[in-house]
C-alpha cells in the first residue's frame, strides 16, 4: 500500500498522511523485529499487525487525498493556464503594435515560452512545474498589461479633442458635398467620407513610435491634427508608390514645438520636421514608417484617383472612445 501510495504522488499531495503511515511501517517493523528475536513460544505479533493495519488505512488515506488534491489541482491549473492564456492573447491583440521598448517586448516573449512550458507540463501532469511557469508568466502580463493599460489611458485623455475633429470633419464634407479623409491610428485604418457619408476604407500603417502626437524630426511618430493636402506626387516624384503630401507641419502645430521646447519638453536643438505624407509602399503589416501613412499600392492607386488637392485630412488617436473599445487585459 505504502508503494501504491508512491506512485500515486502522495508524498507531494498528501505527505503528512503518507509520512504517518510510513511511521506506522516503520514502527511496525522494529516491533516484528523485536518479537522475532523472543523465543518463539513467547512471540506475540498482534501489535505488529495493529501497527501494519494502520499503515495500510493511512496509505488508503493517503491516495484518497492525493487523488483529490490532484484532481482539484488539475482543475485550478486548468483555469488558470486558460486565464492566462487568454490574458496573452489579449495582451497580444491588444499591444502586438504597440511601441514598445526592447527590454518589454523581450519579456513578453519570455513569457509566451513560459506559458508553453506550462502548458507541456500540465500535460506531462508535471504540475509542481506546471505552476511554476505559470506564477512567472502572470507576473510578467500583470505588469505589462497595468504599465500599457496606464499608457493608453494617458494617450486617450485627448479623445474629446478627437471626438470633435472627427465631427468637425463629417459636418464639413456634408455641408460642402465634398471628400475628406479621416486617419483612426488606433483602428490602423483609413475613411473616405463623401457628403459626410462613409464612401471607403483602407487598412494603413504608421510611423513606428504611432502613439502621441508627433513631437519633433526623427521621432517616428504619424502627427495628429487637421490637415491638407498640398500635393499628389506621381510615381517618380517619390521612392513610394505615389503620394499625398501634408502641411505639416501647420501653424497648430509650430506653435505647440515652440511651447514644448519653451517648457523644456524637447531638446532646444529639436527640429520639427516635415515631409509627411499619404504614400503606398505598404501592407507590410507592421508600423514601419517615419511618421507617413502608408496604404497597399492598390488602395493608394483608388485613393489617388478620388482626392484632388487641398482635400482636408484629419488624422486622430482614435474615432471611437477607450470604453467602447474591448481591452479585457
Amino acid at each position: 500500500m505504502l508503494a501504491e501510495a508512491q506512485l500515486e504522488r502522495s508524498p507531494r499531495y498528501a505527505a503528512r498522511t503518507f509520512l504517518q503511515a510510513g511511521m506506522y511501517y516503520d514502527s511496525a517493523m522494529v516491533e516484528w523485529k523485536i518479537q522475532n528475536d523472543h523465543f518463539i513460544l513467547f512471540r506475540n505479533y498482534k501489535k505488529v499487525a495493529e501497527l501494519a493495519r494502520k499503515s495500510v488505512k493511512s496509505s488508503e488515506q493517503a491516495i484518497n487525498i492525493a487523488r483529490r488534491t490532484i484532481s482539484e489541482t488539475e482543475d485550478a491549473l486548468g483555469i488558470r493556464l486558460e486565464k492566462s492564456g487568454e490574458k496573452i492573447r489579449n495582451f497580444d491583440e491588444n499591444f502586438s503594435r504597440f511601441p514598445m521598448d526592447k527590454e518589454h517586448r523581450e519579456r513578453f516573449s519570455r513569457a509566451r515560452l513560459l506559458y508553453s512550458e506550462s502548458r507541456q507540463a500540465y500535460k506531462n501532469k508535471n504540475y509542481a512545474l506546471c505552476m511554476s511557469r505559470l506564477d512567472s508568466v502572470e507576473a510578467v502580463t500583470n505588469e505589462l498589461s497595468t504599465f500599457y493599460r496606464d499608457r493608453l489611458e494617458e494617450y486617450f485623455e485627448d479623445y474629446p479633442k478627437w471626438e470633435a475633429a472627427l465631427e468637425q470633419s463629417i459636418t464639413f464634407s456634408r455641408k460642402n458635398q465634398t471628400i475628406v479623409l479621416v486617419v483612426d491610428k488606433m483602428a490602423r485604418e483609413l475613411t473616405v467620407y463623401k457628403d459626410g457619408k462613409i464612401l471607403k476604407e483602407y487598412p494603413v500603417e504608421l510611423g513606428a513610435n504611432w502613439v502621441g502626437d508627433k513631437m519633433e524630426q526623427g521621432d517616428k511618430s504619424t502627427p495628429e491634427g487637421l490637415y491638407r493636402i498640398l500635393d499628389k506626387k506621381q510615381n517618380g516624384q517619390t521612392r513610394y508608390h505615389k503620394a499625398f503630401l501634408l502641411d505639416y507641419p501647420n501653424a497648430e502645430d509650430k506653435e505647440r514645438f515652440s511651447l514644448n521646447k519653451k517648457n523644456g519638453v524637447i531638446h532646444p536643438d529639436a527640429r520639427i520636421g516635415n515631409l509627411i505624407e499619404i504614400h503606398g509602399s505598404g501592407g507590410k503589416g507592421i508600423d514601419w514608417t517615419d511618421g507617413c501613412i502608408a496604404l497597399r499600392d492598390s488602395d493608394m492607386e483608388e485613393l489617388y484617383a478620388l482626392c484632388p488637392v487641398l482635400t482636408r485630412v484629419t488624422i486622430v488617436g482614435s474615432t471611437k472612445s477607450l470604453n467602447s473599445l474591448i481591452f479585457d487585459i
